[in-house]
């Protein structure tokens, strides 16, 4: 009787723990690259303006072959830049990020050339993308949009953007109900009642340390890197509830049983006012 020998790659066999939920593998996707995004702004009054932009964009394959040694990839692509806004900074803000009207006095506006730089960053990195932002769509996601259509910049359809507290919370959500054996984070429960996924909770309680350098752009950006190569199951939620950036027909819908924004998920420069404009989706395909 013959036999047949299967060979398989070390990087399926490290995608393959016991503990990988539901129909799903982590090598099953409809992403090649994520960049995850975080702004700072002017505060709490709409319009709100960008006081700070990072991304980091990495390969989907890279955080995977991360993840084995809970290291972050050698090869990010990088985007940091502060922007003199048109409104002025509240108080809140500007003691929460460490920004002044003095410090941004020589920047520029967010212009035409600055939309075209935010485009192209996107747009070179591997195809499809989706933007990842902690509480993104409730905060990031729409600023950004705005920002961009005020200069008449759009992107294009194979670009999503996903919520990365969304994602966390339908992870939890369905640990809790005994659908995988994920171990769900902590007992900490924010003033409303809801399990804290606060950027600084999970990052302590799945890296095991603090973040450096919180409230600017660019280390929140990086903590949630770093936060999904420690933690990299989550890639699945996140492209569950990826949407388009720039819709079609359908406005995105709040969860309902997500409670508005509060300062403990995200500062208190970046409280979602309740009556800012939805971001709309569109569906994947």
């Amino acid at each position: 009787m013959s036999s047949v020998l299967v060979k398989f790659s070390p990087l399926f066999l490290r995608i393959l723990p016991s503990k990988l939920p539901r129909k799903r593998m982590l090598c099953d996707s409809q992403f090649t690259s994520f960049i995850f995004l975080d702004l700072e702004t002017t505060g709490l009054k709409n319009p709100r303006g960008i006081t700070e932009l990072s991304m980091i964009a990495v390969e989907r394959e890279h955080i995977i072959e991360s993840s084995a040694t809970k290291t972050v990839p050698r090869l990010l692509d990088k985007f940091t830049t502060s922007v003199r806004p048109t409104k002025a900074i509240e108080l809140d803000a500007s003691t929460i990020s460490r920004i002044s009207e003095g410090d941004l006095e020589r920047k520029k506006e967010f212009d035409i050339e600055l939309g075209r730089i935010v485009k192209s960053f996107i747009i070179r990195q591997p195809q499809p993308v989706c933007l990842v932002a902690h509480n993104g769509d409730s905060f990031d996601f729409k600023i950004l949009v705005s920002h961009l259509q005020a200069v008449g910049t759009t992107l294009p359809g194979t670009v999503h953007a996903s919520d990365s507290v969304k994602a966390f919370r339908k992870q939890h959500k369905e640990a809790e109900n005994g659908r995988n054996n994920e171990e769900v984070v902590g007992e900490d429960v924010n003033r409303r009642g809801k399990r804290n996924c606060s950027l600084k909770h999970l990052y302590s309680t799945y890296v095991g340390e603090e973040i450096v350098d919180a409230h600017s752009a660019e280390a929140d950006a990086f903590a949630l890197l770093k936060l999904v190569v420690h933690k990299p199951e989550i890639l699945i939620y996140l492209e569950d509830e990826a949407r388009r950036l720039y819709p079609q027909e359908e406005e995105i819908a709040r969860d309902p049983e997500e409670p508005q924004m509060c300062v403990e998920e995200k500062s208190a420069s970046q409280v979602q006012n309740a009556n800012s404009p939805p971001l709309k989706k569109g569906r994947t395909t």
